[in-house]
């Protein structure tokens, strides 16, 4: 049987609207909500998120980044020095973000992640996986100011990852996964990415996880393979060459196959699904692979998104 989870991200918002995060947040920053108001409703949404997740059968859950406002966001809640500044479209989403800003000596002063960790560890059945923002994913996210540069942005992050993984490690997470949806062939600072990637993860008896989205990474697929972590998550939405690279090579690492699509709410086909997965178990056995989305479901109407985890739930159990 093939294992699932999801790359991270999950809908804050349900139709029904019993859950309204984002509406929510917004009272509180209009002071018509307390600390304790936020708090309360950030853990009901934690745990229902949690749930659906248990209740589709993933074995390896994820709290569904409900606390972040952007994939940048985690690295400033801890570290000083830094804002997040304007708005900016967040790759080729319909969703924005705000641009990291360093405007000041940067100071890693604590683990916010590891919070809300072990928050949500309480809260589940199903192990945790943790998942933050890849450096070079910040770097890209970063508005680069005169007499910084991308590569010394890159360094700041990697020693920033660096204090947050080891927090994490130590406190008993067992998957700590790296999002790189920056990753992608025309990249200049690739090989250095690669390398500052294994340095962030060196060490630690976690599980480790890269996962790269967004971009179509068949060309860089053998420079990918010098990450030195037990799973490559990866976007065959975005990279459908793949899986004949796979299927013609010898591939070391468990391989996290994001086939069910994170930004379209069209429902795939089981059966096309299972005889992909059956095709590429020529090459790399079942036992190493993941069915996961393609990215974040949080590009999704709740109700699809439950879909989504059930159908693979489906394709999982008939395999």
């Amino acid at each position: 049987m093939i294992r699932t989870t999801l790359v991270g991200s999950y809908p804050k918002v349900t139709e029904a609207g019993s859950d309204n995060l984002p509406g929510v947040i917004d009272k509180w920053q209009k002071k018509a909500l307390t600390d304790d108001d936020l708090e309360q409703e950030l853990q009901k949404v934690t745990r229902r998120v949690l749930k659906e997740q248990e209740d589709a059968g993933l074995a390896l859950v994820t709290d569904g980044q409900v606390r972040w406002e952007d994939l940048a966001h985690p690295i400033v809640r801890g570290v000083s020095g830094m804002r997040r500044g304007t708005l900016r479209r967040f790759f080729d989403n319909n969703v924005y973000y705000r641009r990291l800003e360093v405007d000041g000596p940067v100071r890693w002063q604590r683990s916010v992640v590891a919070d809300e960790y072990r928050f949500a560890a309480k809260s589940s059945g199903k192990p945790v996986k943790v998942v933050l923002p890849g450096p070079l994913t910040l770097v890209s996210s970063t508005e680069i100011k005169k007499g910084q540069t991308r590569e010394g942005l890159l360094d700041l992050y990697t020693e920033l990852l660096q204090k947050e993984v080891e927090v994490l490690a130590k406190s008993g997470v067992r998957d700590i996964q790296l999002d790189e949806p920056a990753i992608g062939p025309n990249e200049p600072l690739l090989d250095k990415t690669i390398e500052r990637i294994n340095r962030i993860l060196q060490g630690i008896t976690a599980r480790r996880w890269v996962a790269c989205y967004f971009n179509d990474i068949s060309p860089i697929l053998p420079k990918l393979a010098k990450l030195q972590v037990e799973v490559l998550s990866i976007d065959l939405i975005s990279s459908p060459g793949l899986l004949k690279q796979l299927r013609a090579g010898v591939w070391s690492k468990e391989l996290s196959l994001g086939l069910v699509d994170g930004r379209n709410t069209k429902l795939e086909s089981v059966d096309e699904i299972k005889r992909t997965i059956i095709k590429l178990t020529e090459a790399v056995p079942m036992d190493m692979l993941w069915l996961s989305s393609s990215c974040g479901l949080e590009f999704l109407p709740h109700e699809s998104a439950q879909k989504k985890l059930h159908l693979m739930k489906e394709i999982a159990d008939q395999l």
